[in-house]
């Protein structure tokens, strides 16, 4: 990347100073500071039906000018990522679709250009069929086991993140359940939140300040706030707050909190139940 040797805004000569803990050029007339920020960019997954297949260009420019790689380009000045993908695309590949998700952000430092932060988005295919245009010399689908070589870190790491995302997806399950707490007191002048006796928490592995959904048995009411600890053993079930509103002391409640995990891990997840007495005391709890 070409470094300035005078300033743009007075052309006074720039010298090297610390400047916030960096060497920066510095103008010393006009103080403009010449900071060396990473480029934006964008980078187009396109994926067979089946998902077996990535669409690649062969560069036409530099750098890596021959290498096969993701079709890509800087955004400009009036455009958003989406819109910059879209039209990189169709220049390099002839090929018009829209943005289906947003797969990772990526930097690379490149000798040409300096650190790139590249953004991927996977996109679906609208119209057109794939042949090459500016900045690409060739345009071919590759079977992602028999990949050519991609010269740019920042290209594989995302092609194996747009895949990953596919095997990975997290759901979220039932991690807690208190059932059958009474309400103790409630208060309306507070910030809000769910006082739960420590012990209880403990019991179900719920911790301070974690969110949960309160459900109240007497008048159907439910809530989504967060826990305070009340002093263990005490028994204690306080509705703080705006959450003060929505049950009276003596109402039953039901109070659940939740975790994601990996789908292929949920059907085998156990939440753990706290069942209590008339004075909320454990009765039983189980798993």
């Amino acid at each position: 990347m070409k470094h300035h040797k005078y300033c743009p805004v007075c052309q006074s000569y720039l010298v090297k100073k610390d400047h916030d803990g960096m060497i920066r050029l510095v103008c010393e007339h006009c103080g403009w500071v010449h900071y060396m920020n990473p480029l934006p960019s964008v980078a187009a997954l396109v994926f067979s039906d089946d998902r077996s297949h990535v669409l690649l260009v062969k560069r036409g420019e530099l750098p890596k000018k021959g290498s096969w790689a993701l079709p890509t380009g800087f955004l400009e000045q009036n455009e958003t990522c989406e819109e910059a993908v879209i039209r990189e695309l169709h220049e390099e590949t002839g090929l018009r679709a829209t943005v289906k998700e947003l797969i990772n952000v990526h930097c690379e430092r490149t000798k040409e250009y300096g650190s790139v932060v590249l953004i991927g988005f996977e996109m679906t295919i609208v119209s057109g069929k794939p042949h090459p245009g500016s900045d690409s010399i060739a345009v071919d689908y590759f079977p992602l086991k028999k990949l050519p070589t991609i010269p740019f870190a920042s290209h594989r790491r995302m092609i194996a993140d747009a895949l990953r995302s596919k095997t990975q997806r997290f759901i979220e399950v039932l991690k807690s359940k208190i059932t059958d707490a009474r309400i103790t007191g409630t208060q309306l002048f507070y910030k809000g939140s769910m006082g739960i006796d420590r012990s209880i928490m403990d019991a179900v592995g719920i911790v301070e300040g974690e969110k949960v959904h309160v459900l109240n048995y007497s008048n159907g009411e439910r809530l989504e706030t967060y826990t305070i600890a009340e002093r263990a053993g005490s028994g204690k079930f306080i509705l703080y707050g705006p959450a003060s509103r929505k049950g009276n002391v003596g109402d039953r409640l039901c109070i659940l909190s939740y975790q994601l995990v990996d789908h292929k891990e949920a059907p085998g997840f156990t939440p753990q139940i706290a069942v209590l007495d008339e004075r909320n005391r454990l009765k039983r709890k189980h798993t």
